[in-house]
């Protein structure tokens, strides 16, 4: 199978499965070494790594460097978490979805954060873009309704759900949401698999099955357990003056 076939079939097993967050070459190797499935990249945990803010402030260039030391250091299936496409200029997003295929990736995130018609617009140009060049990414169509507090969230999911499916994503992230009940309802009332961010309160794929979840992603959390491990390790050593820490 191919990576992105591999990958695909993953959001169709009885359980959900865990897609770890990576941000440079090594994380990436962790993740694969310890026997998760395929990896995720974390646009926040990318930038904060190479001093950017969040939210596109990093130039695509630089993430597509990242990317490819990632691909080169691993074998398993990697999505990209691609943010708003770091354009708003249809052929240009195209030429970045074409510059992460040919570095062999599998998948990406695509966030509709600029609202439902800009995001419409994009999903559709990539997904005939593939089509005209026979090529397969997994979309996952992430959906912000909560995390913005729109009005009518749940009602603006399930729409939005829907919206996205026809225009052929192959997978929905719903971002902000907590409460299980909610997740519930969501996954019951949409056909495509559902991914979401696991939490303190959503933390065992046991409790994400049983709310119908397909993809738990830990998105900037391992990347923040990461440097809160090592920013205790290096105060220790300044207050106690001795490397024994480190050891």
């Amino acid at each position: 199978m191919t990576s992105y076939q591999t990958f695909y079939q993953l959001h169709y097993q009885s359980n959900p499965f865990l897609l770890a967050n990576a941000w440079n070459a090594k994380s990436a190797q962790l993740i694969e070494a310890t026997g998760f499935p395929a990896i995720g990249t974390s646009s926040g945990a990318i930038a904060d790594s190479l001093g950017y803010a969040d939210g596109e402030k990093i130039p695509f260039k630089e993430l597509l460097y990242i990317i490819q030391r990632i691909k080169a250091a691993t074998t398993i299936p990697l999505s990209v978490d691609f943010e708003r496409g770091y354009t708003n200029d249809l052929s240009v997003i195209n030429d970045h979805i074409q510059q992460l295929l040919d570095l062999g990736v599998a998948g990406i995130n695509l966030e509709d954060a600029e609202g439902e018609s800009v995001y419409l617009r994009k999903l559709e140009s990539i997904k005939n873009y593939l089509a005209r060049t026979g090529q397969q990414l997994f979309i996952n169509a992430r959906t912000d309704a909560f995390l913005q507090k729109l009005p009518e969230p749940f009602e603006t999911v399930i729409r939005r759900a829907k919206l996205y499916r026809d225009a052929g994503a192959d997978g929905l992230f719903v971002t902000g949401i907590g409460d299980p009940a909610v997740i519930s309802a969501i996954t019951s009332a949409v056909s495509l698999p559902v991914n979401i961010v696991g939490g303190p309160n959503l933390a065992t794929v046991e409790s994400l099955a049983k709310a119908g979840i397909k993809r738990i992603s830990m998105a900037v959390f391992v990347y923040r357990a990461t440097y809160q491990n090592l920013e205790k390790a290096i105060k220790s050593v300044n207050t106690s003056q001795t490397l024994i820490p480190l050891f």
